[in-house]
């Protein structure tokens, strides 16, 4: 048995759990808790989850989320030690305007009306300011819909090089070159006998026990 499928097997509650969590999120959730979690993946890039999570439930809990204003919000993300955070901020106000309120029914309308999910991650993509395919993969894992879409941030970048399944990092992480490492994990996956939405939290678990969504 491989260490990563060690790992899975020994913790596969928890990662189960996690799942179900995010499925519940679109399945139970508020408009807000939607936007939140879509909030939190145009927080993710070039900083920690910690600080992503933190600047979205600070912003929730000051009701700055879905009513503040890009200077309102700025000085939140700064103290959460968000990078780029002016950016951020205006992301975060744009995509409001596009997607709050009713953002279960939009995101539906416009995205998930597709039988394909790669289509429906593609078209986030392509529409959703501030976000690439890293941030929309990770954003329909945590809505409960990224069973076949891989989240290739840094950390799981370095796994792959590390497990021989990557000769290097790459330079530049190009629309072609994250569909070539997402084929590479998703067949890694099945030969590891590991669902390709865990694998990532197993790779993340292998370097930090207390994972973050």
């Amino acid at each position: 048995m491989s260490e990563l499928l060690d790992i899975y097997l020994s913790n596969k509650e928890r990662f189960d759990e996690k799942l179900q969590a995010f499925a519940l999120v679109w399945q139970n959730g508020s408009d807000t808790e939607i936007f939140g979690e879509l909030c939190y993946c145009l927080c993710t890039p070039r900083e920690k989850a910690r600080n992503a999570l933190d600047a979205v439930l600070r912003l929730r809990k000051e009701n700055l989320l879905t009513r503040g204003t890009s200077d309102e919000i700025k000085p939140v993300l700064k103290e959460s030690g968000i990078a780029l955070y002016p950016q951020k901020a205006e992301n975060i106000i744009k995509n409001r305007g596009l997607f709050f309120p009713h953002t279960r029914q939009k995101i539906t309308d416009q995205f998930l009306c597709y039988d394909d999910i790669f289509r429906s991650r593609k078209e986030l993509a392509y529409s959703v300011s501030g976000i690439g395919f890293k941030e929309a993969s990770h954003f329909l894992r945590n809505i409960g819909f990224g069973g076949r879409t891989c989240i290739l941030d840094t950390h799981i970048i370095n796994q792959l090089v590390q497990n021989g399944l990557l000769p290097k990092k790459p330079k530049s992480l190009t629309e072609k070159k994250y569909l070539e490492i997402e084929q590479t994990m998703i067949q890694f996956a099945a030969q590891e006998h590991i669902p390709v939405d865990v694998l990532d939290m197993v790779f993340m678990f292998k370097e930090n026990p207390n994972i973050t969504k």
